[in-house]
């Protein structure tokens, strides 16, 4: 290609070559001349014609529909110079467009024609194609994306006369996804009764241009043209195909800022007396054309060549353009793909985990790794940021390129980007870093004021759930271990972006007392590197990959990770299961409109029994990211861990490992499930712990009361009849016997982290009555074995599972339970008349079980204060106090 550059001649000879190569032979004999047709609406000729594909302010001519595919403002200057004496075309035109935004474009063009033959030929249709000068206006409406419509004015000046005859364009473009593009155009131009030489021509055309690789690189289009002659006597009923349809085909390879395109199109032509050069039929021919443009940001330049009416080269084309878009670089540089990480598309576990399954694959590729964090709106807590964190570390360590890019980062966000070699801020960004804070509301006087009480029973005196509406502030012992987890969560964050910043401690501190920042502040204090426009970050990286400018940053989405199934295959696999959001008795769900999630005891429970009977599972990592819930369905849940654990013990061939990876939260009965394994995986700042139960009862008589409300009773049996209505407190001797049973479950919590953990129910109540331990000091008391992630635990089973190590690392992942699709959705709905008898079969084993279980286990539920407006009272629950957020 380079050489082509070098030697004109040959570069104008070999694209000659390929118009020559794409046209066929004209129809005529060889010693007739073949002139070019052409009608009044015509313009300066073009190698290339685009109804659908890629616009300019000179798609005015073509289809004005494109006008509104043009971004800002357009400037486009075509030319064409004939070199076969009977080809038409020669001109300059000049055309410029402006996109308003609101879905509106405008575009005007002026364009100086010279039609007639050259070389002083006899034109026998001279009259016809006599010089003019051509105006247009144009108008497109709706959105470039996906579609718009337009139209275009024309009128022709010649001879000293005034602006004359019209001609009106219709235009439509649609665009299918990326792929594909349909364009159409309609061409009217009415006859003007003043000049019989303006014939009454229109032009029917539509285009469809298919993109098969989904970007403007490829393009392949093909279409055709209608073109009647609507004079008294011709018309609709005179058409034919031989002489009218005209249809065209074109091929475009696009390059950064290099574009290669040809096209081999059906003209119609005039067969010329050899002698006298008049007209002997009106039939069509076929012509090539090819063009190469080469732009340079803002500019473009192009030049083109047709062939195929005489013997050579039957025209030269053109082309100038300038944009306030950048067209690319046509120069040789070392492209390179960026992958963009958006912290706030993270919001649940698997969004989490399908990231880090992106970042191990980038720390696989070392050096070739190029990772832009775009660093606000992270939708998790901070075990969850302290494991991406340490992925990006990794990617780093690995030789890979991490940079981050903050607008309006808070505290969490900014700590996970400044793991970054460079942070770059918006000019109008917001360092939102103003340090961390747990807060909780108090209930109890406002429910006062309308009659409502809770009481409750729990074990022990940090087991603080209760306390938002048992209490009108927090007690010190809630204030002791809440203190304690926000002063682990402050000193790692100090610490981390000191360590990566290359600042103090004390220094970062002070810059978070100062915050909110301004992006000059954040610079000056040294927690961002440049400030920079959104358009200019990846010129900006190229500029830090390679200070000479050889380098041209694009963002790639790569194929996605997301762990799913997606064959029949038995092939091997590690599954992660996950245990997400409350924990309930039955099938998990989810309220999507509050985002809050169920976790199903007897959902995870099948799952892990499935898995463990399954000779394609190769092992399971149980993912818990729970502050707690039903008692019952945590013990459903322990039980199916403890036997998956037993079976590989026994079969460490035949049977599944499993381990446990704890996120952001392992809590309560989210740490109860756990103790089934024999090793829990967790990180510094996971919250866990929680060894307690609570009860409460809500009583609204006061309520009742107030509105007059009365309550007869007729009983007979025990004094826990009522126990749980809502219309009367406890009375002694029910809070005796709900004391009683909260005692049970507690021993029961502690018989089986005693099991778990190795330590005696001593050692655990020690570390338990419902205290809530960060999980760096959790590993000091023995809850926990090691800290890590997902990445951890998966290595962890791939060791215990035997697989050899160079198999293994290719296993699928597969996350369970898995999402039901919408085809599934649909049979579900379908197929409720299996279902309903088959649920009250599983309901019916369900209670079976449940009276194998102390009293206090029976039909637990889980309780978070939003869960409270859907879930019932005074049940049995492992649950962490209150709702903790440390932001």
């Amino acid at each position: 290609m380079t050489a082509l550059f070098h030697h004109p001649r040959k570069f104008v000879t070999g694209l000659a070559g390929l118009a020559l190569a794409l046209s066929l032979p004209a129809t005529a004999a060889a010693a007739d001349p073949v002139a070019q047709h052409r009608e009044l609406g015509d313009g300066v000729d073009r190698p290339i014609h685009d109804l659908s594909g890629e616009g300019d302010s000179s798609s005015l001519e073509l289809n004005p529909a494109q006008l509104n595919s043009v971004e800002g403002f357009d400037l486009t200057l075509l030319g064409y110079q004939t070199v076969y004496d009977f080809a038409r075309g020669t001109g300059f035109g000049a055309f410029a467009s402006l996109n308003l935004g609101l879905g509106l474009a405008l575009g005007f063009g002026v364009q100086a024609l010279e039609p007639g033959f050259g070389g002083e030929q006899f034109d026998a249709d001279g009259a016809h194609n006599r010089p003019m000068t051509k105006v247009s206006f144009g108008l497109a409406a709706g959105d470039g994306e996906w579609g718009s419509v337009g139209v275009g004015v024309h009128g022709v000046r010649r001879d000293g006369q005034r602006l004359r005859v019209p001609q009106l364009d219709l235009g439509a473009t649609l665009r299918m996804t990326n792929y594909a593009s349909f364009g159409a155009v309609a061409r009217l131009g009415p006859t003007d009764l003043r000049d019989a030489t303006y014939r009454p021509v229109l032009d029917l055309g539509g285009e469809l241009a298919i993109r098969p690789l989904g970007t403007r690189w490829l393009e392949l289009a093909g279409g055709v043209m209608t073109r009647t002659d609507q004079s008294q006597g011709r018309g609709f009923s005179n058409f034919d195909a031989d002489h009218d349809l005209l249809p065209y085909g074109r091929l475009a390879v696009r390059y950064q800022g290099l574009e290669i395109a040809g096209e081999v199109q059906r003209v119609q032509v005039d067969i010329l007396d050899e002698n006298s050069l008049a007209i002997l039929d009106e039939t069509a021919a076929l012509r090539g054309g090819v063009s190469m443009a080469l732009a340079w940001d803002y500019g473009s330049v192009g030049v083109g060549v047709h062939s195929g009416l005489g013997s050579g080269v039957d025209g030269v084309a053109y082309r100038a353009r300038f944009s306030t878009k950048r067209q690319g670089r046509a120069v040789w540089v070392r492209p390179v793909d960026a992958e963009a990480i958006e912290l706030k598309s993270i919001g649940n576990q698997r969004t989490l985990i399908a990231t880090l399954r992106r970042l191990e694959r980038a720390e696989a590729a070392g050096e070739r790794s190029i990772l832009l964090i775009k660093a606000d709106g992270f939708g998790m807590g901070w075990a969850a940021g302290q494991e991406l964190r340490d992925a990006l570390r990794r990617v780093r360590d690995a030789g890979g390129h991490v940079y981050a890019y903050a607008e309006q980062p808070n505290t969490r966000d900014y700590w996970i980007a400044s793991v970054a070699e460079k942070v770059y801020v918006h000019p109008a960004g917001r360092f939102a870093t103003v340090g961390l804070g747990a807060r909780r509301l108090f209930y109890k006087d406002a429910l006062a004021k309308i009659g409502v009480q809770v009481q409750s029973v729990h074990i022990d005196e940090y087991k603080s759930a209760h306390e938002s509406f048992t209490r009108s502030s927090r007690s010190d012992y809630d204030r002791e271990q809440r203190t304690a987890l926000l002063d682990d969560t402050w000193d790692t964050v100090l610490y981390d972006i000191a360590q990566a910043r290359g600042m103090s401690i004390s220094a970062v501190a002070d810059t978070i007392f100062e915050s909110p920042l301004g992006p000059q502040e954040a610079v000056d204090a040294g927690f961002a590197d440049a400030i920079t426009h959104r358009d200019e970050v990846l010129e900006t990286l190229g500029e830090q990959l390679d200070e000479s400018g050889g380098v041209v940053v694009s963002l790639r989405r790569f194929a996605p990770t997301t762990p799913e199934r997606e064959t029949w295959s038995e092939s091997p696999y590690y599954a992660v299961v996950l245990l997400e959001g409350t924990i309930i008795g039955g099938k998990s769900r989810t309220i999507p409109i509050l985002d809050i999630k169920f976790t199903g005891g007897d959902t995870v429970a099948d799952t892990i029994r499935a898995l463990r009977g399954d000779s394609a599972c190769k092992g399971i990592v149980l993912r818990v990211d729970s502050g707690g819930g039903s008692a019952f369905a945590s013990e459903v849940m322990w039980r199916e861990v403890a036997l998956t654990r037993e079976a590989w013990e026994k079969d460490k061939k035949g049977s599944p490992p499993i381990v446990v990876s704890m996120s952001d939260v392992a809590a309560s009965g989210g740490y109860y499930v756990p103790v089934g394994a024999d090793t829990i995986f967790a990180e510094p700042l996971t919250i866990t712990g929680s060894i307690g139960v609570v009860y409460m009862h809500y009583d609204v008589s006061g309520l009742l009361d107030m509105l007059g409300v009365n309550v007869d009773r007729i009983e007979r049996g025990s004094p826990a009849i009522d126990a749980n209505a809502i219309w009367q407190p406890w009375s002694p001797e029910q809070l005796e016997r709900q004391q009683k049973g909260i005692e049970q479950t507690y021993d029961l919590f502690l018989s089986r982290v005693s099991g778990g953990r190795g330590m005696t129910k001593e050692a655990i109540n020690e570390v338990g009555r419902g205290h809530v331990w960060s999980g760096k000091r959790a590993k000091d008391i023995g809850l926990i074995d090691e800290f890590g992630g997902l990445r951890e635990a998966l290595d962890e089973v791939r060791e215990r599972s035997g697989e050899p190590t160079y198999k293994a690392k290719d296993y699928p992942l597969r996350l369970l339970p898995s999402r039901p699709s919408l085809v599934q959705l649909l049979v579900k709905g379908a197929g409720s008349l299996v279902a309903i008898p088959v649920e009250k079969a599983a309901a019916a084993r369900e209670a079976e079980a449940a009276e194998q279980l102390p009293f206090a286990l029976r039909d637990a539920i889980t309780r978070l204060s939003l869960s409270l407006l859907f879930l019932p009272q005074d049940e049995a629950n492992l649950i962490m106090e209150g709702t903790l957020e440390i932001e």
